[in-house]
């Protein structure tokens, strides 16, 4: 059975793949800027001088994930798909600019940075559930790797050069107007997105099907391969996704490097991203999706209790760190790359909406359980600020580092459920 996306011309799916580009760099720099970058743990930290607020909202996204992206994949079933786009786009523009004006509304720029950080990061429930079924309309089975890792690779080029120039930029104390400056630009680019979104193709099948909620998450309830990795995705995202908003913050704040340094550490991850994003579709052909999926779960492992046993007066720390960092990164937008192919090959036809939503849920409850949790434990001080193991001294960041490497060690055991492990099922299942 042939797809929507064999039925269009190669003409015609080029032009689609050159939208969906150019979609992401006018999106990606917000997306970056809150879960990669240090700028908008600096810009809130600035404004709230509260390290557990700017660590929480990296994790926005995920805890409205949890609640948001079922609800919005039956919006989108009512309303379709690009005019959910459009609203989200709109939303998420404007939250960003809320949040570069805050510090123009006095004693109300806290709750008004916070409040711009939530609308943004509600909007991506809405995007990120017509996100992928809009893709699938152009992307053949074959194109998947190809199209993620060269995606991805570019839009992580370009934030990549952007945020080294604007940690330079920024010195030691970056400028309040700077941050704003920034922030503002950043907004306004989400519509670029939307225009080249509106542009897709569409197929009409999926608009056409109109299935009632309950009967549309049942379908995927009952989608063996889905649900064994969304459960795996869930946990592994409890454990790995604080890793990059902790370093960050953990290099701020306990290892006492300038904002602007900080920022230029960042760009290493970004760095490793790049690298990431360009060697996947080769990496997919020579290792196959199982073999790659546990090197990255091995990667979460060892950089997890990497900087947890790293200690500040180790010769080379800030380069052994920038590695450590890196190999983060890399493994994360590999993560990202399996993922996004793994969701259109468990995406029953007809279905695909809620069923990307489904996975993209469970992926959320990972991500809020992960870095709220961390938030969370940094504001109560339920850690020792400092403890002794071997003569060594041990932070409460590095505390949690061990942790998540601990979780990672654990997850383990359910690899063998992976639908790529055992790519056989009564269930759908087309990579």
């Amino acid at each position: 059975m042939s797809t929507y996306a064999e039925t269009l011309t190669d003409k015609e799916r080029k032009r689609a793949r050159i939208l969906a580009y150019f979609a992401c760099y006018f999106g990606c720099i917000s997306e970056v800027m809150l879960d990669s970058s240090a700028i908008i743990i600096i810009y809130i930290s600035m404004l709230c001088n509260n390290d557990t607020i700017a660590m929480l909202a990296t994790g926005f996204t995920g805890l409205l994930n949890v609640f948001c992206l079922l609800p919005c994949a039956a919006i989108i079933n009512k309303i379709g798909m690009k005019r959910a786009v459009s609203i989200a786009c709109i939303a998420g523009c404007s939250g960003f600019l809320l949040m570069a004006a805050a510090p123009f509304l006095g004693s109300a720029r806290q709750v008004a940075v916070i409040c711009g950080c939530l609308i943004y990061c509600a909007q991506r429930s809405l995007y990120g559930a017509a996100w992928y079924p809009m893709l699938d309309a152009f992307l053949r089975p074959q194109d998947r790797g190809a199209f993620f890792g060269t995606m991805r690779y570019s839009y992580m080029i370009l934030s990549g050069i952007l945020f080294f120039i604007l940690g330079k930029l920024m010195g030691k104390e970056p400028p309040m107007y700077l941050m704003q400056l920034v922030i503002g630009i950043t907004g306004l680019l989400i519509l670029g997105r939307m225009y080249c979104m509106l542009k897709f193709p569409e197929n009409p099948h999926e608009n056409t099907t109109k299935l009632k909620f309950k009967h549309a998450l049942g379908i995927s309830v009952r989608n063996g391969p889905l649900v064994s990795y969304s459960v795996y995705v869930c946990m592994l995202s409890l454990a790995y996704t604080s890793l990059v908003p902790l370093t960050l913050v953990y290099m701020k704040s306990y290892i006492g490097l300038p904002p602007g340094t900080v920022q230029i550490f960042s760009t290493v991850g970004i760095g490793g991203s790049i690298t990431g994003f360009f060697c996947y579709g080769f990496l997919q052909k020579k290792l196959k999706l199982k073999k790659l999926e546990l090197m990255v779960h091995c990667i979460f492992i060892v950089t997890a209790f990497s900087l947890a046993l790293l200690q500040y007066d180790t010769p080379y720390f800030l380069c052994i760190s920038g590695l450590v960092y890196f190999l983060i990164t890399f493994a994360t937008s590999t993560f990202l790359c399996n993922n996004s192919t793994e969701l259109l090959a468990l995406a029953r036809p007809g279905n695909k909406t809620m069923a990307m939503a489904f996975q993209q849920t469970y992926t959320g409850i990972g991500v809020a359980i992960g870095r709220t949790g961390t938030a969370m434990i940094m504001g109560a001080n339920l850690l020792a600020a400092q403890w002794e193991w071997h003569g060594a001294t041990i932070s409460s960041y590095q505390t949690l580092f061990l942790f998540y490497g601990v979780i990672a060690t654990v997850l383990l055991i359910l690899f063998p459920t992976l639908p790529a492990i055992v790519p056989k099922h009564h269930d759908y299942y087309k990579p």
